[in-house]
């Protein structure tokens, strides 16, 4: 884990902070987005969803799953996000959709998008914010829509640069899983002057396949989460020491404290829900093998094929269906991450060749894949996208100034 040095520029959160936020899933967490960061150095609010398993209920009626660092509420232009946890039932799902966002040349043609999953409930059956269920004061617990997607979770001194996401071994880019409500995720987005082309998908199994890709896509998310939070803050304490409180005590508790964070980090799923994992050298985000596209493609095709194994194939064009996998890391990646100009265009060929190989690293090949094994809904025959855009359709209906 590479060292991060703390100065008054940055708010690190104690580890007796970060216990009492995951201990107790009816607070909230509001964040300074370019300040507050946790052991290790890492921006506490793009911290990765968590499923609090103790708290989550998937044999109940109805079955629900309760969901941490849900970001919904804050403020880009102040800086600052709020983390909330929400309790989603997965009896509400009403549709969920592959949801493509241009941010560089081309627009929706461009290779440069980022690639998240939505789901949609059902009027009265979405997911509540925990902290305001049951709440006396007549405050509107729940939100319609909940978006997931895949970033490279960085320290805030670092910019994102893509041939260096390319070295695993520099891991200065992890894996995260991030969740939003709907509607913040299209806001910064609109403030971005980005735009979503939302393709619906179709599933096997209707309701049921809907919930096993959100159970596939949440448990893929934690196990990531919890190895990677295992990692950074193991590597921290030792940093954080240095900064402890005054006190006789003072290193004694931090250790306590620490031992029991890890300890809750690393809780395994308690209710044997179906494992999702990758290996913990593929927790790094890598541009062509473990994207926001890639990681959002395994997800839909992993559930896919757990549908057909248990019997649930309608609608899927079995010869046509991807297999659920991702890329492997190539020698030549790593190279192209620290060459110059004459090594960029040696090695150009290889990219090229990976590339055609790998169709799933180009986010608009994503729809065209899908489509071609039956996974995308249809209109006259034909796949079609929706799109959501502050100046036409949004998926929230026209936005209301007081």
């Amino acid at each position: 884990m590479n060292e991060f040095d703390i100065d008054n520029q940055y708010r690190t959160l104690s580890p007796g902070q970060i216990l009492s936020w995951i201990e107790d899933d009816m607070q909230i967490m509001r964040l300074r987005t370019d300040r507050d960061v946790i052991p290790g150095g890492y921006m506490a609010a793009a911290i990765p969803m968590l499923v609090d398993w103790p708290a989550s209920d998937l044999h109940g009626e109805p079955a629900s799953i309760v969901v941490r660092h849900v970001n919904y509420g804050g403020n880009p232009f102040e800086k600052s996000t709020v983390l909330h946890s929400v309790r989603v039932p997965l009896d509400g799902l009403e549709g969920a959709e592959l949801t493509l966002v241009p941010f560089g040349e081309g627009g929706r043609l461009g290779p440069l998008q980022h690639v998240q999953l939505r789901f949609i409930f059902e009027s009265n059956k979405e997911p509540v914010l925990v902290d305001l269920a049951g709440a006396e004061t007549g405050a509107d617990p729940s939100i319609p829509d909940l978006v997931f997607g895949w970033v490279s979770w960085r320290r805030p001194d670092i910019d994102w640069d893509l041939r260096k996401g390319l070295d695993d071994d520099a891991q200065i880019y992890w894996l995260s899983l991030r969740a939003f409500a709907g509607s913040q995720m299209f806001l910064e987005d609109v403030l971005k002057g980005r735009d979503w082309f939302s393709y619906p998908l179709r599933l096997p199994g209707g309701k049921q396949g809907l919930a096993e890709l959100f159970k596939s896509t949440v448990t893929l998310g934690d196990s990531v989460a919890r190895d990677t939070l295992s990692r950074m803050l193991a590597g921290g304490e030792d940093a954080w020491l240095k900064h402890q409180p005054p006190g006789d005590t003072a290193e004694q508790d931090i250790h306590s404290q620490w031992n029991k964070l890890l300890g809750q980090i690393q809780t395994a799923d308690s209710q044997a829900l179906a494992p999702v994992y990758l290996p913990p050298e593929q927790d790094t985000y890598n541009p062509l093998v473990r994207s926001c596209a890639t990681m959002a493609r395994y997800a839909v095709l992993l559930t896919v094929k757990r549908l057909i194994d248990n019997g649930q194939s309608e609608g899927v064009v079995l010869d046509k269906l991807p297999e659920p996998l991702l890329g492997s890391t190539e020698v030549w990646m790593k190279e192209l991450a620290h060459t110059g100009l004459r090594g960029l265009f040696l090695r150009a060929p290889l990219a090229m060749r990976y590339v055609m190989r790998h169709h799933e690293s180009v986010p608009p090949d994503l729809p065209i894949e899908l489509d071609g094994a039956g996974l995308l809904q249809r209109r006259n025959g034909k796949r079609y996208r929706i799109h959501y855009s502050h100046k036409g359709t949004t998926p929230y209906g026209r936005a209301f100034f007081i």
